[in-house]
């Protein structure tokens, strides 16, 4: 690929600092980058740490605990988030180095976090379906040891299918190992990799995390969220109980916040090993209405299983397949 230098390794300098304009076609690449709102998983508010919002007390049969996990669980997520779109942020504050008709240049520039490292951007444009249609995007994010012949090694990729991440579907891998190799991450980076597949093209929004190795506090686990524009949706994600056994837990909920939620779960090997499965259905504060469980995994005093099924579950949108509790 043929630059055009947009001005020296000084100019580059002074780009960081925060000098010079973006034209109108830098603009239209920047667009196709995800921001934290693009990718972040939002359970509705009940889905949060019990007391916040609701009163345990007052859930004669029980709270939702299982429910109660899923806004922690999608902190942790948003925090791995927040970790990519603050490398892809770089690119916002400094117009590009290096330009033509369908491709961008940032750098290469110092790492200002990490002495004796450098980084390099570079998106791609292309238009698989015309050039009066929506366009695609690829970018990476790269890294080295300052002045190494060897070149580059890939610390996010990404691709972007639309006219800006607000009405598009990408993905971003983001490669921890290269982090660690390279030596621009910190002391909390996991390894491993995380890989975000995200659609905003439709209702609902859908966004897909992967850990392959776990890390910002969640555990190894394709995570999956649906989230529609009225704030009722889908998540599905993974947790590990003070017992220390797995629960791996789809949930759908109504936008005030009732819903259900089908579990499976792996015991171990302190609490006897084995696994089994239980559903729950709870109302708007999160008190429990129906509860399906018949190894009685769920409570103290057997037995756990109580209400009946559909009488105390609220009706809510199914996206794709979804358990009977």
């Amino acid at each position: 690929m043929r630059w055009v230098n947009s001005g020296t390794a000084a100019a580059a300098l002074a780009l960081l600092a925060g000098c010079g304009n973006y034209s109108t076609e830098d603009l239209r690449f920047l667009v196709a980058l995800p921001t934290r709102d693009d990718l972040r998983v939002t359970p509705p508010a009940t889905a949060s740490a019990a007391g916040a919002v609701l009163d345990p007390a007052g859930c004669t049969s029980g709270t939702a605990d299982v429910w109660l996990s899923a806004k922690p669980t999608s902190d942790g997520l948003n925090a791995g988030v927040d970790f990519v779109v603050s490398l892809v942020d770089v690119v916002r504050r400094v117009p590009p180095t290096a330009r033509e008709e369908n491709a961008r240049r940032w750098g290469p520039f110092p790492d200002e976090h990490h002495p004796g490292r450098e980084i390099q951007i570079v998106m791609v444009r292309s238009f698989p379906y015309g050039t009066e249609e929506r366009p695609a995007h690829e970018y990476r994010f790269e890294a080295r040891v300052a002045g190494d012949p060897a070149g580059f090694d890939p610390v996010i990729v990404g691709s972007f299918d639309g006219a800006s991440a607000r009405r598009g579907s990408g993905r971003v891998v983001l490669d921890f190992d290269n982090m660690w190799k390279v030596g621009i991450n910190d002391l909390t980076t996991p390894r491993g990799r995380m890989e975000i597949l995200y659609d905003r093209m439709s209702d609902p929004v859908t966004i897909d995390l992967g850990f392959s190795t776990g890390g910002f506090g969640v555990e190894q686990f394709g995570y999956g969220y649906a989230g529609f524009r009225d704030g009722s949706g889908r998540f599905d994600f993974r947790i590990r109980n003070p017992n220390d056994d797995v629960l791996t837990i789809t949930t759908a909920y109504d936008r005030a916040g009732a819903g259900r939620a089908a579990v499976t779960y792996t015991r171990s090997p302190a609490s006897g090993g084995g696994s089994g499965s239980f559903s729950q259905c709870w109302g708007p504060a999160a008190c429990l209405t129906y509860v399906r469980d018949p190894a009685n995994f769920t409570c103290g005093t057997p037995p756990c299983s109580f209400g009946t099924y559909p009488d105390h579950c609220v009706p809510v949108p199914y996206v794709g397949p979804f358990p009977v509790p």
